[in-house]
């Protein structure tokens, strides 16, 4: 379900009452739903909370179970708060943002803290991937977007993808405790590859702070629970299928873990998807492994990077690489009518090889 993002937020006590009266019929007749709230009782002393609205242009819905409505209601509203902030810093869309102005000077000081954490993460990932995470990638992903949909490569966009790939280099971004600069001229940088997972974590992070145990932010598929010390607390998460967006392929439990998802087949720009939203750092093209990759991991924004690298990763090369970050995963072919898994993978529902 998707909702126009609200031009102002219920504030106290008005949003108190109104979650207050929420909870009354709640727990009358077990369920309500209204201005943007949905409320369900799941027991006795136990309420299922969530709201949904639109951050990073995609439908955003946190999930928390309390015995207190309102202190659930006051904990969403302070996620939702966090996470739009951190939205504000790491999009490459303002043109008065951190990421825009390092984009067009080559450097930044004076970084913003969230921005610093991103980039030092996104910087250890391609470590260890070797380069197949690289946020230096936005010249060709422009190029990409810039192309006239569906779009078809002639020798003149391949020449010109090839002088973008040339700037791709994530070993010549130089952060250190002045800033951030560009040592070669020409380099860009989209946080688009982690961001959203790093936002998942701020949402999470809130609810912690305001006495959350039990919680699941699910940001257009890219999902963190948390589900405290009870190991009888457990969410349950499907994983789309690629060959048919309206089904389930996988269902996953999920304690205290993060999912995150990379595939052609909601963005792309060529009709047969061979050029889509994820770039291949060694060849500039987009990866054509898989049409899906999911990868479990700690913190989601981990889990979205990570799943992003794996796409260009052949898959003995990502198996190796997952198990020595302790990563589970899930991956569909190209052509959809094969998956495999980690054996570690707490996969419930459907079908794939374990390799």
């Amino acid at each position: 379900m998707r909702v126009p993002e609200a031009t102002e937020e219920p504030r106290s006590p008005a949003r108190r009452k109104l979650l207050k009266a929420i909870a009354g019929v709640a727990a009358a007749a077990g369920v309500v739903g209204g201005s943007g709230w949905f409320v369900l009782r799941r027991e006795h002393n136990l309420f299922e909370v969530r709201r949904e609205q639109t951050l990073m242009q995609t439908s955003v819905a946190i999930t928390c179970l309390a015995d207190d409505v309102d202190q659930a209601g006051i904990a969403i509203d302070n996620a939702f708060r966090r996470m739009a902030g951190a939205v504000a810093v790491l999009t490459r869309f303002d043109p008065a943002g951190p990421v825009a102005r390092l984009n067009r000077d080559g450097r930044l000081e004076h970084l913003p803290p969230e921005l610093r954490e991103v980039l030092q993460r996104s910087l250890a990932i391609s470590a260890v991937t070797d380069g197949d995470f690289d946020i230096s990638v936005l010249p060709v992903l422009e190029y990409f977007e810039s192309m006239r949909q569906p779009a078809m490569l002639a020798a003149g966009d391949r020449a010109r993808i090839g002088e973008r790939d040339r700037l791709i280099d994530y070993r010549r971004i130089a952060l250190d405790g002045q800033g951030v600069r560009f040592t070669q001229p020409g380099m860009s940088v989209t946080l688009d590859g982690l961001a959203k997972g790093y936002v998942i974590d701020q949402g999470i992070a809130a609810l912690r702070a305001s006495g959350i145990e039990h919680a699941l932010v699910d940001a257009g598929g890219d999902v963190r629970a948390i589900s405290g010390s009870d190991v009888r607390r457990q969410w349950h998460v499907g994983i789309v299928d690629p060959g048919n967006i309206n089904q389930i392929a996988s269902v996953v439990t999920l304690r205290n873990a993060a999912l995150g998802t990379s595939g052609n087949y909601r963005i792309f720009y060529s009709a047969d998807k061979k050029l889509f939203h994820v770039i291949n750092p060694h060849t500039g093209y987009s990866p054509l492994n898989y049409s899906s990759v999911t990868v479990m991991a700690e913190t989601s924004m981990d889990a979205d990077a990570m799943s992003v690298a794996a796409a260009s990763m052949p898959l003995p090369r990502l198996r190796e690489v997952m198990a020595a970050q302790n990563d589970q995963w899930l991956v569909f072919s190209r052509d959809c009518r094969n998956s495999w898994r980690s054996g570690d993978l707490p996969q419930v529902a459907g079908r794939a090889e374990v390799v």
